[in-house]
């Protein structure tokens, strides 16, 4: 029984889950609202993960075909997943995928460990721009990239793990969260962070 007062602090509806397929049996499992430009595909599915309380060791089995050991998890590009299994599974299209796996404009080489901007991880954003070897600053902020968290100094590969995804937003190692407050909003981006993360993806 819900206590008098609580329904409209419940955003998210509850989910049956087929766990060998993560199918829905009620209710939504992703909010394409929530997709944002050039969100990376460690966003996306942190996202999926909180929105459905989902562990990131069975999301791992969702991302290729292929038996993957989850805490050893697979790479983060377009050659180590399976485009059209994540895009059916977020209902989101494949083009989407693509972008937020770097592949869309031409392969560009990712960092081999997370790279994200504080401001932008604290409301719910990281950006597959972020992972490009070649920068060094956010498109949005111009404030420098962070690599390892502000806490325990743990610098986190950027690879699909099951630690990764257990960790929306957050260290994978402490658990703090990455952003610059405490608290973490996943909140959209304004009109000109998307019109500036888009052309810089362009660009």
């Amino acid at each position: 029984m819900i206590a008098a007062g609580t329904e409209s602090r419940c955003r998210l509806p509850i989910l049956t889950l087929d766990e060998a397929k993560l199918s829905v049996s009620f209710g939504y499992v992703f909010d394409r609202k929530l997709v944002e430009p050039c969100d990376s595909i460690v966003s996306l599915l942190w996202k999926f993960a909180r929105m459905n309380s989902l562990p990131g060791h069975l999301l791992i089995g969702q991302l290729c075909r292929a038996p993957v050991d989850p805490y050893d998890g697979i790479g983060a590009g377009a050659q180590d997943v399976d485009v059209r299994l994540i895009a059916k599974l977020l209902a989101t299209p494949a083009k989407t995928v693509g972008v937020s796996l770097g592949a869309a404009y031409g392969c560009r080489s990712l960092h081999a460990a997370l790279r994200y901007c504080p401001r932008c991880i604290g409301q719910g954003y990281h950006s597959v721009l972020h992972q490009r070897v070649s920068a060094y600053q956010c498109p949005i902020h111009r404030d420098p990239l962070a690599e390892g968290c502000s806490s325990c100094g743990h610098r986190t590969p950027y690879r699909l793990t099951a630690h990764l995804l257990d960790a929306p937003f957050r260290c994978a190692n402490c658990r703090k969260p990455l952003g610059s407050s405490s608290a973490i909003n996943i909140r959209p981006l304004s009109g000109h962070a998307r019109t500036t993360i888009t052309r810089a993806y362009l660009s």
